[in-house]
């Protein structure tokens, strides 16, 4: 009996596989080798983390799903575009343990041009690369002056001293530069989670053959890597890449 419960139950999830491809979807395993979401969600749990640092925030989406997810801990989240800022604000308010700042991370301190795109999630201190004008959301609408600060002085002031963080990073190809103003403080984080290019999106970005010697260098190891972009041709452009401190 309880192997024809077995049969039934392959049958039907292998239904289900079958007409989630058929409508563009894919079922997968909730497990950390087969789903980012769930190396993440396993990494911070391991790691006790009760704090995440957001750079690029834009309105706070990743915020938003952290908690859908089940995060409980603070919540920090840099934002400099004001159209952005003022949503994520509104839901930093509404929450009570997460706080916005309207600044953007970079390598100096002081004020930066930030690229505004139509798609605010799209603006850059980088200039887009021309090779992908058309990408929807990428037309440059104007220049703006932003306050900008580096990680080093940041993170004393935003992370509590027993406070265990993650950082994430969704600051549009700038992620060398804040990276590199990030200091010896770097060493503060547990888990690092970022943006990670084959093909520079932006002029100046630093590629993937860059970045991942300069992430095991400061101590980083990749735990997951996930492909979410591919050029015309169907060649990766872009990753999400997820890391621990070792």
């Amino acid at each position: 009996m309880r192997s024809i419960r077995i049969f039934h139950a392959l049958a039907a999830r292998d239904r289900l596989r079958r007409l989630a491809r058929r409508m563009g979807y894919e079922i997968r395993q909730y497990t950390p080798l087969r789903s980012f979401a769930a190396a993440r969600e396993a990494l911070l749990e391991r790691r006790a983390v009760d704090v995440v640092l957001d750079v690029g925030a834009n309105a706070g989406q990743y915020g938003a799903m952290l908690r859908e997810l089940g995060f409980a801990g603070r919540l920090v989240s840099l934002e400099p575009v004001a159209e952005a800022y003022a949503e994520l604000e509104r839901r930093a308010q509404a929450d009570g343990a997460w706080e916005a700042v309207r600044v953007a991370a970079s390598d100096v301190d002081g004020e930066i041009t930030l690229n505004v795109t139509g798609d605010s999630r799209s603006s850059s201190v980088l200039p887009r690369n021309e090779r992908f004008a058309d990408k929807p959301g990428w037309a440059p609408k104007e220049s703006r002056r932003v306050a900008a600060r580096r990680l080093d002085g940041l993170v004393g002031e935003l992370l509590r001293p027993q406070e265990r963080a993650h950082l994430k990073l969704d600051i549009q190809g700038y992620e060398r530069q804040v990276l590199d103003g990030a200091g010896d403080s770097l060493a503060r984080f547990e888990a690092l989670e970022l943006e990670l290019s084959v093909t520079p999106l932006y002029e100046g970005q630093a590629q993937l053959t860059e970045m991942l010697p300069l992430l095991a260098g400061r101590g980083f190891r990749p735990v997951c890597l996930e492909p979410i972009l591919l050029d015309d041709d169907g060649l990766l452009m872009e990753l999400d890449g997820l890391f621990a401190r070792t």
